[in-house]
């Protein structure tokens, strides 16, 4: 199935290294204010011949520590506010089982926080839905001027269905309200989660699906 592969995750360090540039920075800029003769080592020669050089040097550490730190909280705080919605659709399962539709394609570009947040949600639902197919709008003039503006555009069998951002109340209502696909209904019939399939009709019970199941 299509995913995006730059998702927006915490790289192991960024904090410490965000943490020690602005640690770092300030450290010189106090020193080029308050001087360095009470230190029990000397500076490097360059510090007394242009320290103009070392408080821009601090200004860039500063500046850079807290440009990571800014987005290490906002990466945490997405993470914090897309924790509950998880909780709560791990706990929600439609009364039939099985895929939906019959095409998704998701209009996306890169560097889009919206967009991998889509792919995340359709990630979720992904029992009830078709393999998805994920378009970069810059990959056609016409696609850019159409949805330049608003993407992630999600279409699901050829109607737009979400701009901007997936609603997952209103695409738990469309998985609701649409039938699961003919071919996945002539399954296995193992009724398995996640497999779409029925029980087969027959005299006899079936002991479970064989070699036959496509959900394992």
């Amino acid at each position: 199935m299509s995913t995006i592969t730059h998702k927006e995750e915490l790289p192991p360090g960024l904090p410490f290294l965000g943490n020690s540039m602005l640690f770092l920075g300030l450290s010189i800029l106090a020193l080029s204010f308050i001087g360095t003769e009470w230190l029990p080592f000397q500076m490097p020669r360059s510090w007394y011949s242009s320290p103009s050089i070392w408080k821009l040097l601090a200004l860039g550490l500063s500046g850079a520590g807290i440009v990571i730190l800014n987005r290490v909280s906002r990466m945490e705080m997405k993470k914090q506010q897309r924790q509950p919605e998880i909780v709560t659709q791990a706990d929600w399962i439609p009364e039939e089982p099985g895929r939906r539709f019959e095409t998704l394609t998701v209009y996306t570009k890169q560097d889009c926080p919206l967009c991998e947040e889509a792919v995340d949600i359709l990630e979720d639902y992904a029992a009830y839905l078709p393999e998805w197919e994920l378009i970069d709008i810059y990959s056609d003039p016409a696609l850019v001027e159409k949805f330049g503006t608003c993407v992630p555009v999600v279409l699901i069998d050829g109607k737009i269905r979400f701009r901007g951002r997936i609603n997952e109340v209103l695409l738990r209502r469309l998985i609701v309200a649409s039938p699961v696909t003919k071919a996945i209904r002539q399954k296995c019939g193992c009724n398995k989660q996640g497999c779409g399939c029925q029980s087969q009709k027959s005299s006899a019970e079936s002991s479970g699906c064989g070699g036959q199941c496509r959900c394992a």
